[in-house]
């Protein structure tokens, strides 16, 4: 048998007239998970959570399908909404019940007023969830009206879009672009030279070998293949669907959170990101989806918005703008996705050569610091002043005697003069 812990757990204060006050099972759910994050220490009843992380709770898809039940318990007079534009919405949970509230205080008293009064009990119940259909009456018109238009646009016949074709040329009739439909070329046009002789504007002898315009001397510096396709990238749109399928890809939650801020449509910051992907990364719809899907997970996102713990998202844009942005690889490689390699599913060898050598860098950084032992030095050797040469030859007996002799008459001298 295993041992309690020794701090009791969390649990959930509701007072009982608010689950005898008429509401149903998911308003009641709605009003639990609402209930859940009241700070009890501060003495404030004022929650303030995303209705997407509030939809998320009660098991609902949409930050939308949570409303009708938050109207409701403000109808019962459990909830009291309070809701400024440009700010978030905020829901206060009074403790006692509002000023002529007639129903039961406890589920004692409802249990005993339904065995002495089952009709009056049910009269009163009655009347209780009249008063919530009475609040969600005009929002359910909006939605009859809103239903009964899409229907009607899906049934109404769809009209094709045909280009209109004007002008004539040497070959036939030349279509002009109308609308976002691309013209079929069409007639005997007289194809454009892409041979070597590109300079001469009248040399038409290499013309429709199929090869690319070259891009040699005639272009400025920093040409060459590399420019050339970024220029045909830069010119190339995508289709107005594969921009539609990343949007309609983006995670459910995040998608919620976004129309709530942005009830109007998306900023074109967000086309253009879809538009990079597509055109200068070339990615498929399908690489943008999955990569939307790996980051949403990989850097917290869903856990940040969905788990208890979580933190929430204050910017829904700036998340969406992270999961769209171009791949960051170390080694400008075209074909590596956050790391890995796209078409071989492997780490891609310029990024890992760079951590490496961040890796390195760092080793050495943080290594103490030794000297490096240095050489004895050479004891200092003084110069030894060569030896004296002996004298060459003897001095005579009369000479050593003439010395003598000068030697004593200049003592001699020399105590005169004192």
């Amino acid at each position: 048998m295993s041992t309690p812990p020794a701090k009791e757990p969390h649990y959930t204060k509701i007072a009982e007239w608010v689950s005898e006050c008429g509401a149903n099972g998911m308003e009641t759910a709605a009003y639990q998970h609402l209930a859940k994050r009241i700070n009890h220490a501060s003495g404030s009843r004022i929650v303030d959570p995303s209705r997407a992380r509030l939809a998320a709770d009660v098991g609902l898809k949409k930050a939308d399908d949570v409303d009708p039940y938050l109207r409701a318990l403000e109808a019962l007079g459990a909830v009291v909404i309070h809701a400024a534009k440009g700010m978030r919405t905020k829901y206060e949970l009074p403790l006692w019940p509002p000023e002529g509230y007639d129903g039961p205080a406890n589920t004692f008293e409802a249990d005993k007023w339904q065995k002495d009064d089952p009709k009056g009990y049910a009269a009163w119940r009655a009347s209780r969830r009249a008063l919530v259909e009475a609040a969600e009456a005009p929002y359910a018109a909006k939605r009859r009206a809103r239903v009964a238009k899409s229907a009607a646009r899906k049934r109404a016949p769809q009209k094709p879009d045909v280009p209109v074709v004007t002008g004539t040329s040497e070959g036939g009739d030349v279509p002009v672009t109308t609308g976002t439909h691309r013209p079929v070329v069409t007639g005997n046009h007289q194809p454009v030279a892409t041979g070597t002789n590109q300079n001469d504007p009248n040399d038409q002898t290499n013309m429709g070998d199929g090869r690319r315009p070259t891009t040699g001397s005639t272009r400025p510096a920093g040409g060459g293949f590399a420019a050339s396709d970024e220029m045909s990238s830069a010119d190339e749109k995508p289709k107005p669907a594969e921009l539609r399928t990343v949007v309609e890809g983006v995670p459910e939650p995040l998608k919620q959170l976004l129309q709530e801020d942005w009830p109007r449509g998306l900023p074109g910051r967000v086309n253009e990101l879809i538009e990079e992907g597509l055109t200068k990364e070339h990615r498929t719809p399908a690489q943008l989806l999955e990569r939307m899907a790996r980051r949403w997970q990989a850097f917290g996102y869903e856990d940040a918005l969905l788990s208890q713990s979580g933190e929430g998202i204050r910017r829904g844009i700036g998340v969406l703008e992270e999961l769209l942005s171009p791949s960051k690889c170390d080694g400008n490689n075209i074909d590596c996705e956050d790391g890995i390699v796209l078409y071989s599913g492997q780490e891609c060898p310029r990024c890992q050569e760079s951590r490496e050598d961040r890796t390195a860098a760092r080793a050495n950084a943080t290594a103490p610091n030794v000297a490096a032992p240095q050489a004895a030095a050479a004891p200092v050797r003084r110069a030894v002043p060569p030896p004296r040469p002996e004298a060459v030859g003897t001095i005579s007996e009369e000479a050593r005697l003439e010395a003598a002799a000068s030697m004593r008459e200049a003592l001699r001298n020399r105590a005169r003069l004192r």
